[in-house]
């Protein structure tokens, strides 16, 4: 009765120990996306002003050039910055019209329809100890980039 007491023990401290390890690890395990990944849930998120799911992937700051005000942010102020953006313009549609990566860095540049005129969205990313963040986000109008 000693042994099985013993063993049952020991088990259950096993199983624990590998819970606790699976536990330490899920975040790893839930953010792993593929730079390619990010681009569509971002673009997603774009299209329809989805402030939560677009910052979900940004790095702990990030930098943000908002029509021309550029600074760094905590991803807490990029939400409220962004949400502001985005009651102020409607998105309507976004496309993706240039990607790429390499090594441990991608990109993204896509144009985002907004209810009130054209915004050019860039994305870049990096990769640190296998998780990719969004690391510089820009929103510029389209007329800055293309003047007419």
């Amino acid at each position: 009765m000693k042994i099985k007491y013993k063993m049952l023990r020991k088990l259950t401290v096993y199983l624990m120990s590998v819970l606790l390890l699976l536990a330490s690890k899920a975040d790893t395990l839930v953010y792993q996306d593929s730079p390619e990944a990010i681009v569509k849930k971002s673009a997603e998120a774009l299209e329809k002003g989805d402030v939560d799911n677009l910052t979900r992937y940004f790095f702990k700051t990030v930098e943000i050039d908002l029509l021309g005000d550029e600074n760094f942010y905590s991803q807490a102020q990029a939400v409220l910055l962004l949400r502001s953006f985005f009651e102020k313009n409607i998105p309507v549609k976004f496309t993706v019209n240039h990607q790429g990566a390499k090594d441990l860095t991608a990109f993204a540049i896509g144009t985002l329809q907004c209810k009130n005129g054209l915004f050019r969205v860039s994305i870049f990313m990096k990769t640190e100890q296998g998780k990719t963040y969004i690391h510089q986000f820009r929103i510029e109008p389209e007329t800055a980039i293309n003047p007419k």
